[in-house]
């Protein structure tokens, strides 16, 4: 079996459908998700042989023994002829391989193409700092983070290293240099390859996601010295976005870990996507927190209930809590009010200020409170 022409021709079916997601089990005929709604594509049950080749052929050495030892592994990959990335999972299921392959842009998406909010341009175009972008899994976070990278590569020269598990978007040096480094093939490990980042002399320092105390503080560190880090995390809200950080390191270290990270914090985000009005397309809204005087005085004391209100205060500088993106996004009639009343974390409030039942609360005091 040709596994590149099975896997094209999965592709093109899935493309053909608008399809985000590609479903391969063995015995099973391949299926996509459009929109919410998985569903079968007119092709062959999966066969065991063709999981098997693929796993040989897509990963490689260190990825194959993660293979062996976890029995799941994430990897990226290209078609040959083709300069259109996946990103895939393979894992075992009933003693066989199963797959689930997404595609990503076909080029590099621009921030305006993607409905990034323009604040997150200039965040990227900063000399220094931590820039974070939460979210769950699947929700853009990656996309969203190499589209920041490309704004940098059209504007201005610098030295961008990228440590990946594993590389999904490959640049093109426009202005920048960039060197992309993935975990197995080029590194062994996130903390290996950020020990030795200093002698690189980067001006960015990417890191794919953020998973451990020493990882982030060695992203503090590099912020410290005038870098600017960005990196993904697993978090449904920018308030999670520290707890999670927090919960990195023992109790006893975290003042000592804010003290660090609240006068470097240049942007957090988290973001999600929403199916849109047409059923099948995605929609990215963004909650967004920049580092201004008052957010890090809010952080400095660990006033972390009162980040959300901020965030409605200073919408004059680009922030912006998720149920406001989720409003906006509704009133333009790109989602609709059962979908953004669904991603709230908060419905109840939401669904008020949709029916015009809304408490002002713009002015709230926050510091010193």
């Amino acid at each position: 079996m040709d596994i590149h022409a099975y896997l094209n021709q999965c592709v093109e079916k899935l493309l053909e459908a608008n399809g985000q997601d590609l479903f391969l089990k063995v015995g099973a005929v391949p299926r996509t998700r459009i929109g919410g709604v998985v569903t079968p594509l007119a092709m062959e049950p999966m066969r065991d042989e063709t999981t098997r080749l693929m796993a040989k052929t897509y990963l490689h050495e260190r990825q194959l023994e993660g293979l062996e030892k976890n029995h799941s592994v994430d990897f990226a990959f290209s078609l040959p002829g083709s300069t259109r990335r996946f990103r895939g999972n393979l894992f075992m299921q009933q003693g066989h391989y199963s797959a689930v392959i997404r595609t990503l842009w076909k080029n590099i998406p621009t921030l305006e193409e993607l409905g990034i909010p323009p604040v997150l341009k200039t965040a990227a175009l900063e000399r220094s700092g931590i820039i974070l972008i939460g979210g769950t899994v699947a929700s853009g976070k990656t996309t969203t983070l190499h589209a920041m990278i490309e704004a940098m590569n059209q504007s201005v020269p610098r030295h961008i290293v990228t440590i990946e598990d594993p590389v999904e978007y490959l640049h093109e040096d426009k202005q920048c240099i960039i060197n992309q480094r993935e975990v197995g093939e080029d590194t062994r490990d996130f903390t290996s390859a950020m020990k030795y980042i200093v002698r690189q002399s980067p001006d960015v320092v990417v890191i794919g996601e953020m998973r451990d105390a020493e990882t982030f503080q060695m992203a503090i560190a590099s912020a410290e010295v005038g870098r600017l880090v960005m990196a993904t995390v697993h978090a449904k809200s920018v308030v999670q976005i520290f707890d999670r950080v927090l919960g990195f390191f023992p109790p006893a270290e975290r003042d000592g870990v804010l003290s660090q990270l609240y006068p470097n914090i240049t942007c957090f985000c988290v973001q999600k996507l929403l199916t849109a009005r047409d059923g099948y397309s995605l929609v990215p809204a963004f909650e967004v927190m920049i580092g201004n005087y008052m957010i890090r005085q809010l952080v400095h004391e660990r006033k972390f209930d009162k980040i959300p209100q901020a965030l409605r205060n200073c919408a004059h500088e680009g922030m912006q809590t998720m149920d406001q993106a989720l409003l906006q996004l509704c009133r333009q009639e790109k989602i609709s009010m059962e979908t953004a009343l669904a991603a709230s974390e908060r419905p109840q409030e939401l669904e008020n200020i949709m029916r015009g039942i809304e408490i002002d609360g713009q002015t709230g005091k926050i510091l010193g409170g």
